[in-house]
């Protein structure tokens, strides 16, 4: 019964003057609507792949290589590995292998309607035994069998139609066409399987791939162990594959050894560097949003205190104990926080589009999943803070004290939460300009070629003679500057990796990253500099020369002292045994470019081969890359290949793309300091407000004494600055230690100063104190007559 009476009466106070209930009911709701879905955001990332059945028991293969005494680790192997350790190891209860072919594609059902298609990958038959998914239809064993048949998502189902199983689906841009040999549950979104939506037969590759045991590591392998075993009982049986089919003593010879490492699956997301860092920064965000929330709640409820004094008087005159206080208060903060919670919730709903970009996940995801409890806590912890702390300063007002009136100085406890809110303030203030600078940095990094007029089509799977076909007609607009083709793409594509040595000699010097082939014009096209030596040229020659980074260069230079002259050397690389047995001359060395974004610390020497066919990107450099240019290079795309969806692309758009998480995560950070700033200007504003109050007879008299305007204004700025500038110091310090442990994560990191965060302090305190200013003038410049008629 008083519960209810007690609910009555803070619904009725919710509009009473002078308690800011909106005010506290907004900050309260804003923040918890963004720190719920940071929590939210940090859960899902913790729980990648967590869902497969037995994946406590599932890891994924790592390659480990030891060359000149230092070692390498990577997540692929070759195609017999997986397959080989389950025959040889009775403690593998189940073992496959995948490889990506394609993503961004679009399918041809039998209809003749086009589909997109995110991810497209070739597995063994044993795909699901390991990393099992709901079969809605079909056969999986069987479909991953036939090299013509494959397994599609329910969500690419349900786009074909009820006929989608059994249908013949054709991917243009890869060449293949497939029969749907079952349909399998779409793999939640916090998995890196996330968009794969059409599994294809590892059986449609050639077996020199899918049975090679050294090279060619592609393969992304996983086992399952048998329960009550662990990786190291392996040993033994890797041992006995490896020697009996793998040439260890020329390996040795070549001063590489080999071995495996095995990665719990449920590790792989969460022990990421990159990720561990991203999540304590989330987490910490989440924390200060909602710990600055409550502080203003409870800085506005102490500023209160002044005014509600007689009226807690009041019910303990009637008989009250500190419990029905305690009740009164507690009462009023369940329902400011219900109706925070429902403010927070129709900010989510309403921002729905925006949270779900920003956090590169859908809405029910984030929320609708077992991390939902976290955020319960939260709110519980919310409701005891709030509901806890004013009741023991409420129940503490004498009676006697209250009636008299009540004027006891609450300014430590408000100085000390408003410190809080200063420090937080200036922590992320400074932490998003560390992010944004390193932002800017990626976005306009000097990659070593220019990509600002530069657009590509990816040809893959596209003929030979349709992709010579596609140079001769593009290179005609008058619109265009040059053009290429490349095997790969610097930066976007990435590069797979090849060992160097020199012929003649059995030891690998190093590995470096593989640019493959290149045709005519492709310097040009990139704008690379050439600082030695020549270009490729049209004739047979070039076919046996290779081109070469300064790295690679400055690499030979520390292992068999070329002292700069690579011109004119011959070089012996693998996977290039085709041509020369693999041995190629270098005919000239271009700076250094950029292979890897800058999320990577990998800094191999690169190097390129010609080929008079182009490969499968044409790369298009125009004069002025524009709406105009690219629609006439993409009709011209579709008058040639009507049937197929090959797709002009800016590559300063996907360079730009490429740092998607980074423009992301500097978003989350921005929006976070905004929301954090306004709630401790507001928490400022209604602290000024009760010194004003507190003060105005002093004020008066000064007015009276011949004190200006100025001279008002400098004793509340100069009580601001005595807690604003210490407090700023402390965010200042904790923002650069977090900035510099976020900043690890790059290959090259934006510079960072002192004068920086002196820089963003002084903004800080500078719109602190503007607000202060703008707060008290009205009072510093009114008529001292108002303030002391009373007397």
């Amino acid at each position: 019964m008083n519960f209810i009476i007690n609910l009555k009466n803070a619904v009725r106070n919710l509009n009473r003057r002078g308690q800011h209930n909106t005010v506290k009911i907004l900050c309260l709701g804003v923040g918890l609507a963004i720190g719920s879905v940071i929590i939210a955001k940090v859960y899902f990332e913790q729980s990648y792949d967590s869902f497969f059945p037995n994946i406590d028991r599932t890891y994924l293969i790592n390659e480990k290589y030891i060359r000149e005494g230092e070692l390498k680790e990577y997540p692929q192997t070759s195609g017999a590995i997986a397959p080989g350790m389950k025959r040889y190891a009775p403690q593998i209860e189940a073992a496959t292998r995948y490889t990506y072919v394609s993503n961004e594609t679009t399918c041809i059902a039998e209809n003749k309607n086009k589909y997109s298609v995110k991810s497209v990958i070739l597995a063994d038959s044993c795909f699901f035994d390991v990393l099992s998914r709901r079969i809605l239809a079909g056969d999986p064993k069987k479909a991953l069998s036939n090299p013509e048949s494959g397994m599609i998502s329910r969500s690419l189902a349900e786009k074909i139609g009820p006929n989608a199983l059994g249908s013949k689906i054709t991917f243009p841009a890869l060449n293949i066409t497939v029969t749907v040999g079952g349909i399998y549950e779409d793999i939640p979104q916090n998995s890196y399987l996330k968009d794969v939506d059409a599994i294809g037969s590892l059986n449609a590759y050639s077996r020199l791939s899918t049975e090679n045991w050294v090279g060619n590591d592609r393969y992304i392998s996983y086992i399952r162990l048998v329960p009550g075993t662990t990786t190291s009982a392996l040993t033994p049986s890797i041992e006995k594959m490896m020697k009996e089919n793998m040439d260890l003593a020329s390996m040795q010879k070549s001063g590489v050894m080999l071995s495996f490492s095995f990665t719990p699956v449920t590790k792989l997301h969460t022990d990421d560097p990159t990720v561990k860092r991203m999540t304590w920064i989330l987490s910490l965000l989440a924390f200060i949003l909602i710990f600055s929330s409550i502080m203003n709640y409870l800085l506005i409820v102490i500023g209160n205190m002044i005014g509600r004094a007689k009226e807690m008087a009041v019910h303990k005159s009637y008989g009250a104990e500190p419990r029905n206080i305690h009740a009164i208060v507690f009462t009023e903060s369940l329902v400011h926080l219900v109706l925070a919670i429902i403010l927070a919730a129709l900010l989510i709903f309403i921002c729905k589009g925006t949270v779900e970009d920003l956090l590169d996940a859908p809405l029910s995801a984030l929320l609708l999943n077992k991390g939902s409890w976290i955020i319960g806590a939260v709110c519980l912890l919310i409701l005891f803070i709030t509901g806890y702390l004013p009741g023991v300063l409420y129940s503490r007002i004498p009676v006697s004290a209250a009636f008299r009136g009540y004027s006891e100085n609450r300014r430590r406890w408000k100085l000390s939460l408003l410190s809080i809110q200063f420090v937080a303030a200036g922590f992320l203030f400074s932490l998003l300009f560390v992010i944004n600078r390193q932002y800017n940095l990626m976005v306009n990094d000097k990659t070593g070629y220019d990509y600002e007029n530069l657009a590509y089509i990816d040809m893959s799977g596209a003929k030979k003679k349709d992709r010579i076909k596609a140079v001769g007609e593009l290179q005609k607009s008058s619109k265009v500057e040059s053009i290429s083709a490349s095997y790969e793409l610097p930066t976007i594509g990435g590069a797979s990796g090849n060992n160097v040595s020199l012929p003649g000699e059995d030891t690998e010097l190093f590995n470096g990253l593989d640019l493959y082939y290149v045709s005519d014009n492709y310097i040009k096209t990139l704008g690379m500099k050439i600082i030695a030596g020549r270009n490729f040229t049209e004739h047979a020659d070039s076919l046996s020369e290779v081109m070469v980074s300064r790295a690679f260069v400055e690499k030979m230079d520390s292992l068999k002292h070329w002292n700069g002259q690579a011109v004119g050397h011959q070089v012996f690389i693998t996977g290039h045994g085709e041509i020369n047995h693999g041995v190629f001359t270098i005919c000239g060395v271009y700076e250094n470019v950029r292979n890897q974004s800058l999320n990577s610390n990998d800094v191999r020497p690169s190097f390129l081969f010609y080929t008079k066919v182009p490969p499968y990107y044409i790369l298009i450099r125009f004069h002025k890359l524009d709406e105009e240019s690219m629609t006439e290079a993409q009709n011209t795309i579709k008058r040639l290949f009507p049937d197929k969806d090959f797709t002009l692309r800016s590559y300063r758009t996907d360079m730009i793309n490429l740092y998607r998480d980074s423009f992301k995560f500097r978003n989350a950070v921005m929006i976070s300091s905004i929301v954090t700033l306004i709630i401790a200007l507001i928490g400022l504003i209604g602290y000024s407000n009760d010194e004003v109050n507190r003060r105005r007879k002093e004020i008066a008299i000064r007015k009276v004494n011949g004190a200006q305007v100025s001279d008002v204004l400098k004793i509340f700025l100069k009580d601001i600055l005595r807690i604003a500038l210490p407090s700023i110091l402390v965010g200042e310090i904790c923002s650069a230690w977090v900035g510099v442990k976020w900043l690890q994560q790059f290959a090259e990191k934006a510079p960072l100063n002192t004068g920086i965060f002196i820089g963003c302090g002084v903004a800080i305190l500078a719109i602190i104190l503007a607000a202060v200013n703008f707060n008290c003038y009205r009072v510093a410049n009114s008529n001292p007559v108002d303030y002391l008629k009373g007397e």
